[in-house]
């Protein structure tokens, strides 16, 4: 059933994607070149979310407190492609569900609110990534696949193999030079499956420490880049919800100058990032070794890429 939820989720992804980028053209609900923040050499569609959404909405089974977040969070999302929405709205509209996705996998308790702000800080983590063709959708797949393995409940393993398909299908047009981005529509709805997949690691059903921590270093990019980026603001003066191009694949990028080169570096660190996760789960011991070795390969990339920099 997992892997035909995948299957289902590729191919109506593969399927609605185009007609989706015709749909955002239509309507004019385009991601415009300006120089800064956007790139990009040419106007290119939006909506590659919904083409996604639909392809795990399909392939999952029925569970009313992840559709309603989901649904929630594509909402938002493709609301703030149309019309930029102010950030201190979107915050409580994540603050929101990650309420909702806290107390469905782990209960009201003290650590509740450390939970909430997990979830909200992965989600616009995630949203942060998708700022270069194929990197947040690559790095969003082995993330997906590495909570598969830390999933403690069918249906995780079943949304997160759903989420694995719907990205690969997505990235067939987003693989540079990209043809439709997935919006902020689709980084909230990757960002929340993912925090489900992590809290679900989290639920307290027997699951051993080291699986937590390994549930955590397979999302562990995604946090660096999001720690680096509001220190990096606050450091120089602005505020954390002014965008910069300064992200981690905006370093790279000025490094080997080509999209492509680029996504090859970011999905090589992913897969650094998995196998140390993978390893971690064998034992306690194995974990504090990989959270070491992460630490100091995150510390490295710190340094030699300038994170805390404004370029």
């Amino acid at each position: 059933m997992s892997f035909t939820s995948l299957t289902l989720s590729f191919i109506v992804t593969v399927i609605s994607t185009p007609l989706f980028g015709k749909l955002a053209i239509k309507l004019n609900i385009v991601d415009k070149p300006d120089g800064y923040l956007k790139p990009h050499e040419k106007v290119t569609p939006y909506l590659g979310g919904l083409a996604m959404f639909f392809g795990v909405l399909l392939s999952t089974p029925f569970d009313p407190v992840i559709k309603v977040v989901l649904v929630t969070l594509v909402l938002i999302g493709t609301a703030d492609d149309i019309k930029n929405l102010k950030p201190l709205f979107r915050l409580v509209v994540e603050f929101i569900v990650g309420s909702l996705l806290a107390i469905r996998y782990l209960g009201l308790d003290m650590f509740t609110p450390v939970y909430v702000i997990l979830t909200v800080a992965l989600i616009n983590a995630v949203n942060m990534m998708d700022g270069m063709d194929g990197v947040c959708a690559s790095l969003s797949i082995i993330s997906a696949v590495g909570l598969v393995l830390t999933a403690t409940s069918r249906f995780d393993k079943i949304l997160l193999l759903s989420l694995v398909g719907a990205l690969a299908g997505y990235l067939i047009y987003n693989f540079p030079p990209a043809r439709i981005f997935m919006g902020d529509g689709g980084s909230y709805l990757v960002g929340g499956i993912l925090s489900s997949g992590v809290l679900s690691a989290f639920r307290n059903s027997g699951q051993t420490l080291h699986f937590k921590i390994s549930a955590v270093i397979f999302v562990s990019l995604f946090l660096l880049d999001l720690v680096a980026a509001v220190m990096r603001r606050m450091i120089n003066g602005r505020s954390p919800f002014l965008g910069d191009r300064d992200h981690t694949y905006n370093k790279i990028f000025r490094k080997v100058n080509n999209n492509r080169k680029t996504l090859l570096v970011v999905f090589s660190i992913g897969v650094l990032q998995f196998i140390l996760g993978y390893i971690a789960l064998s034992s306690m011991l194995f974990s504090i070794l990989s959270v070491i070795a992460l630490i100091v390969i995150y510390t490295f990339l710190i340094f030699k890429l300038e994170l805390l920099k404004l370029s």
